[in-house]
C-alpha cells in the first residue's frame, strides 16, 4: 500500500540521518571541578561518574515502578480501596453521629456537605477503575470469538461515559463487561439519593439550669408575724388577708414559679396546703330555725324586729331580723376555730353563704309562721369546711408560660400528732408563748408537717371579720348597718359557684405557704430548641449496591483478564490501539508483545501522512 511505502521512505530517512549532527565526535576534555588540585583529577572524575550511575539507577528503578503499575491492575485495585475506604468513612461518620445533636458537628463544614464530599470522592474513583475494566474489556470482549469490529469502538465509548455505557447494553451482548457498564449509568443517581440521608430534624432536650426552672413547695408554716396581732393588738400578717382576698377572684390569680422557657418537672412534690369542702346544707340547717313571737316594730329610728336564727351542721350561726330582709339576700358568716387539741386537719373552721330570694312574697307585715315558710321555700345554704391539708402535686409542665400540674392528690392531714410551744416575742415586759401544730407520718416518704396555731387563728378570725362575713340585699336600710363582706363574689350563691370560689381561696392560701419562710425550692429542666441528626439509611442502599457492583467488575476483569493470555493488558491505551491492525481474515494483531514494548515506542517521532496534491510546505 502506499501509506505502507511511505512510512518505509520516512524509516530510510530517518536512519540516514545523524541523531545529533554530521560533525565527527570530538572527545572532551573532563571539567575540572573548581578548587581541584592538579593530582586529584583522577579521584574528580570518579565521582563525576559515580553520580552518574547513581542518577541511572534511580531513573531505572522508577521506570521498573512504573512499568510494573501499568502492567498489572494495582492502580486500579487501588484505586477501588479509595472509593471503599470513602464508603467506609461516610458510614462511620453516619453511624457516629446518628441521633445526635446538631450542635456536635464541630467540623468546618456542614455535615451535609461531608456526606456530598465523602460520596463523590467514592464515586469519582469506582468510576476510575471502572473505565479501565471497560477499556480492557474491548480487547478481552474479542479473545473467544469473533465479533464485529464497532463492538471494539462501542466499548471504548463506554469507558467515556454513561451515554457510551447505555449503548453498549442494548448493542453488545451481555457479559460481565454489562456490570461496568451499570455502574456507569447508576453512578449518576447516588448524588441524588444521597441528598436525603441526612436530614436535619428540629426537637427538644432538658437540660438543668439551676434558677431558670423552679417553684416553691413547703412541709410547714410560720409566719412569725401573727403572734404580735394575738398579744399585743396589732395587725401585721397581711399574706393571709392578700390570700384570701385574691382567692375570691379566681381568674386573677397564678401559680408563682420561675420557667424562662418550656419546662418540666418530672419529679413529684408534696406541699402543705388548705383545701376546702362544700356541701348544700339547706335542709338540715332550716331544721334549726326559730323566729321570736311577738308584734314587729317598723319605727322611723331604724329599730330590727324580732330576729330569726338558725345553725349549720357545723354550728355557723345566722341571724336575721325582719326588717333587713328585701327581695334578695345573701349572708355569709363563719364560725370558730376548733380546739387545737382535736384539730382535724381537714376541717379546722366553716363558712357559710346564705342566700335567699323571697321576691314578692314578702313585706315586713309578713306574720312569723309564714316567714318560716317562705325562709324554707326560698332559701339556698351551702356550707364550706376549710382546713390544713397535703398536696401531691406531679406531671408538672409549663409552656409558653403556662403552669400545668397534670395530676393533683389531696392528702387529709387527720388529726394533729403533737404540739411545740416557744418564746416567740423575747421581751419580758410581753411574754408569749408560740403553738405549733405537728402531724408526724411514719409510712412511706410522707414528711413530717407543720403550721403555727397563732397564723391558723388569724385566718379563722380574717373569716369572721367583716372583711369577709356579711349581708347585703337589693335595698340598703337608712341606718347602714349591713356590712357586704365578700358577698358580692359569691354571685347567685349556688353550690357550684361557691364551691369554685372556696377552692380558690384554698389555692391561694396554699400558694401563701409555699413561698412562706419555710419554701424548699423543686428544681425542672428547662426545654431548648435543638436539632437533631437523623440518618435515613434506606437511601444509601443504591450507592451501596452500586459500590458493590463496581468491586464484583473489577474482580472479573482482573480474573478474566489473568486466565486470558491472548490480550495482553493494554487497558485504555491508544497507542495500543494505533499499533493494531486488522488483516484479511479478520484477526487484530501487533508487533507489540507486552506494555514494555509499548513504553519503549512512546518516544517515537511522528507525523500524519500527506495526503496527495498537497505539498510539504
Amino acid at each position: 500500500m502506499r501509506s505502507q511505502a511511505r512510512a518505509a521512505d520516512l524509516d530510510d530517512r530517518s536512519t540516514s540521518q545523524p541523531l545529533m549532527s554530521d560533525t565527527p565526535d570530538v572527545a572532551e576534555a573532563t571539567p575540572i571541578p573548581q578548587g581541584t588540585r592538579p593530582g586529584n583529577e583522577a579521584s574528580a572524575a570518579n565521582e563525576v561518574c559515580n553520580d552518574e550511575s547513581s542518577a541511572e539507577s534511580a531513573t531505572d528503578v522508577k521506570e521498573t515502578i512504573h512499568l510494573r503499575l501499568v502492567s498489572t491492575w494495582w492502580i486500579e485495585i487501588i484505586t477501588m480501596s479509595i472509593s471503599f475506604g470513602c464508603i467506609a468513612a461516610l458510614v462511620c461518620i453516619l453511624v457516629r453521629f446518628q441521633n445526635r445533636l446538631l450542635a456536635e458537628w464541630s467540623f468546618f463544614i456542614s455535615i451535609n456537605a461531608t456526606v456530598a464530599i465523602a460520596i463523590t470522592a467514592a464515586r469519582v474513583t469506582l468510576l476510575a477503575a471502572i473505565s479501565v475494566c471497560l477499556s480492557q474489556e474491548k480487547w478481552t470482549h474479542f479473545t473467544k470469538r469473533t465479533h464485529r469490529l464497532k463492538d471494539f469502538a462501542i466499548i471504548d465509548t463506554a469507558s467515556r461515559g454513561p451515554l457510551g455505557s447505555l449503548q453498549m447494553l442494548y448493542k453488545v451482548s451481555w457479559g460481565f463487561a454489562s456490570i461496568s457498564a451499570m455502574v456507569v449509568i447508576l453512578s449518576l443517581l447516588t448524588d441524588t439519593f444521597v441528598q436525603q440521608v441526612v436530614q436535619l430534624e428540629p426537637g427538644t432536650i432538658s437540660t438543668y439550669q439551676e434558677g431558670s426552672a423552679t417553684f416553691g413547695y413547703a412541709h410547714g408554716y410560720k409566719s412569725y408575724k401573727s403572734y404580735k396581732y394575738e398579744s399585743l393588738g396589732m395587725d401585721i400578717n397581711n399574706d393571709i388577708n392578700s390570700a384570701v382576698l385574691g382567692g375570691l377572684q379566681p381568674n386573677s390569680r397564678s401559680f408563682a414559679f420561675n420557667c424562662n422557657s418550656n419546662c418540666t418537672w418530672d419529679s413529684y412534690y408534696i406541699t402543705l396546703g388548705f383545701s376546702s369542702t362544700c356541701t348544700d346544707a339547706t335542709k338540715e340547717t332550716l331544721k334549726t330555725l326559730k323566729c321570736s313571737e311577738g308584734p314587729q316594730t317598723h319605727s322611723i329610728t331604724g329599730e330590727q324586729g324580732l330576729p330569726c336564727t338558725m345553725s349549720t351542721p357545723n354550728d355557723v350561726q345566722f341571724t336575721l331580723a325582719a326588717r333587713a330582709i328585701s327581695k334578695s339576700y345573701m349572708n355569709i358568716n363563719s364560725s370558730e376555730l376548733a380546739i387545737i387539741d382535736d384539730l382535724n386537719g381537714s376541717q379546722a373552721f366553716h363558712a357559710a353563704v346564705w342566700t335567699w330570694e323571697p321576691g314578692d312574697d314578702y313585706s315586713v307585715d309578713i306574720e312569723i309562721p309564714d316567714l318560716k315558710t317562705l325562709l324554707q321555700n326560698s332559701s339556698v345554704i351551702i356550707e364550706c369546711a376549710l382546713g390544713v391539708s397535703l398536696y401531691n402535686y406531679s406531671d408538672i409542665s409549663s409552656i409558653s408560660n403556662n403552669f400545668t400540674i397534670g395530676t393533683t392528690k389531696l392528702i387529709p392531714l387527720g388529726v394533729t400528732t403533737g404540739l411545740t410551744t416557744s418564746d416567740m416575742l423575747g421581751d419580758t415586759h410581753h411574754p408569749h408563748q408560740e403553738t405549733s401544730l405537728w402531724w408526724n407520718h411514719t409510712e412511706g416518704d410522707m414528711p413530717n408537717n407543720y403550721i403555727s396555731a397563732i397564723d391558723l387563728r388569724y385566718a379563722s378570725s380574717f373569716f369572721q371579720s367583716s372583711a369577709f362575713s356579711g349581708t347585703i340585699g337589693d335595698g340598703t336600710p337608712a341606718d347602714r348597718t349591713f356590712s357586704p363582706g365578700a358577698t358580692t363574689f359569691f354571685g347567685n350563691g349556688t353550690l357550684e359557684v361557691v364551691s369554685g370560689i372556696f377552692d380558690s381561696i384554698s389555692q391561694s392560701l396554699t400558694d401563701m405557704i409555699r413561698q412562706g419562710s419555710a419554701m424548699q425550692i423543686a428544681q425542672g429542666t428547662t426545654s431548648q430548641a435543638v436539632v437533631y441528626i437523623r440518618v435515613r439509611w434506606v437511601w444509601l442502599i443504591l450507592p451501596f449496591v452500586v459500590q458493590l457492583m463496581g468491586g464484583i467488575a473489577l474482580f472479573v476483569t482482573v480474573v478474566g483478564t489473568k486466565r486470558t493470555s491472548d490480550a495482553l493488558l493494554w487497558k485504555g491505551s491508544t497507542l495500543a490501539v494505533l499499533y493494531h491492525s486488522v488483516d484479511k481474515d479478520g484477526v487484530i494483531g501487533s508487533h507489540l508483545r507486552n506494555v514494555e514494548d509499548l513504553e519503549k515506542v512512546e518516544e517515537t517521532q511522528v507525523m500524519l501522512e500527506k495526503k496527495d496534491g498537497v505539498s510539504d510546505s
